[in-house]
């Protein structure tokens, strides 16, 4: 159960950190402007700090699936086991895109 806890607190921590960028980008590519997008990059200064909470929960997560042994080999556990291995792997590839976004965004349209 802490693993898939783990796994949405990084998914949680990478949104945060993407924040800034992904909202006013999406506006951007759909040609529609929104004033209001610009109070989101008062969390800029705050994306390392969310990246770094993000992969300590997911490094975390991973440690608890793949390194620890599990205690308890019954059904449901499987089941919880499953979704949190989904909830940590969508988190991983949120927080590496989160981690490159403002990097490949420039590269793509200049800046």
């Amino acid at each position: 159960m802490r693993e898939m806890i783990s796994g949405l607190l990084g998914t949680i921590a990478s949104l945060l950190a993407t924040s800034c960028c992904i909202g006013p980008t999406l506006f951007v590519v759909f040609g529609v402007s929104a004033g209001g997008l610009g109070y989101l990059t008062v969390l800029e200064p705050y994306r390392p700090i969310f990246l770094i909470i993000g992969y300590v929960a997911v490094a975390y997560s991973f440690y608890k699936l793949y390194i620890k042994d599990p205690k308890c080999a019954c059904e449901e556990s499987r089941r919880i086991k499953k979704l949190s291995k989904g909830i940590t792997w969508t988190a991983l590839f949120l927080l590496i895109f989160a981690t490159v976004y403002p990097y490949v965004f420039v590269k793509i349209y200049g800046g």
